[in-house]
């Protein structure tokens, strides 16, 4: 796979916390920044517009007079892992975070759908360019968007907003080739149905909509929508690695900035690698985004 990609830059296979180390803890993985009484930081619960519905989230706003950086952070299917351990660690650096919820999972009104999921992130972007968000500091020059699992996905399909700054794809899966899969495959199948028994979606339905959506959603075409932005994709021992490598190729053809790619050797939660991927996330946007 490496000689496939001569223009994206392939960190160590073993993530370990000695490579971590060696680039560099930064400051805001454990010291907060001093406290700024007339700009502090805050979380704040929102709701964004989406399909005539207002669907919850949760906004980091990082301390400090003016405008901020901001990531719209999605997570995955159904969402057990939600990375607000990432959020407080970005709120820190400086960013502000959106985390969104999505119609018709954990509590979120509507029906849950792929297609809604992809919408809902659509008009969280939407929302931190409005008037409504104009209270919370928000650098709409600078908007990342960060996806986990099903989030993955979600951030693939927001290539086609030209406004996006940069993408942050984390363990990202290819929806409509896991949920077609799970059609065939009985083990996938039992894993699908217990994920989809938190939404309020059926099985069958969202197999029907990937059916649906094979074209346009195709994972290489819309990834490829990524550039020429800068593009940061994070794999781990989920089985999920490939697609992760064939977005930063996809990316890296069509035009982006050397995406990097970095592995972890851990889970798709990253349970014991929760440092090193806060550290990764970062280093990574420090570099690109600069703040002074």
């Amino acid at each position: 796979m490496r000689a496939m990609l001569p223009a994206v830059l392939v960190l160590a296979a073993a993530f370990s916390g000695g490579s971590v180390a060696a680039q560099g803890l930064p400051a805001a993985l454990s010291v907060d920044p001093p406290r700024d009484g007339a700009h502090p930081a805050r979380l704040v619960q929102i709701r964004y517009p989406t399909g005539g519905l207002a669907v919850p989230a949760r906004l980091f706003v990082a301390a400090g007079a003016g405008a901020h950086p901001t990531v719209l952070l999605l997570h995955g299917f159904p969402g057990t892992e939600l990375n607000l351990d990432l959020a407080r660690v970005l709120q820190r650096d400086g960013w502000n975070v959106l985390a969104i919820h999505y119609r018709g999972v954990w509590g979120g009104p509507g029906d849950f759908s792929l297609g809604h999921v992809v919408e809902d992130a659509h008009a969280a972007l939407a929302w931190l360019r409005s008037p409504a968000a104009g209270a919370y500091g928000i650098d709409q020059k600078r908007i990342v968007v960060l996806g986990h699992s099903m989030g993955g996905f979600a951030t693939t399909m927001l290539g086609d907003d030209p406004l996006v700054a940069g993408y942050v794809l984390i363990s990202a899966a290819d929806m409509v080739q896991a949920t077609l899969r799970s059609a065939n495959d009985p083990a996938a199948r039992a894993e699908f149905a217990d994920d989809a028994s938190y939404t309020n979606a059926s099985l069958e339905s969202l197999q029907a909509e990937a059916r649906a959506h094979l074209a346009d959603w195709q994972w290489a075409k819309r990834a490829a929508l990524l550039a020429p932005r800068p593009v940061l994709v994070i794999t781990s021992d989920d089985g999920l690695a490939p697609g992760g490598e064939a977005v930063a190729a996809a990316a890296a053809t069509a035009g982006s900035p050397k995406p990097q790619v970095i592995h972890m050797t851990t889970d798709h939660s990253f349970n014991d690698h929760r440092v090193a991927l806060c550290a990764a996330v970062v280093n990574w946007l420090d570099a690109n985004f600069p703040q002074h």
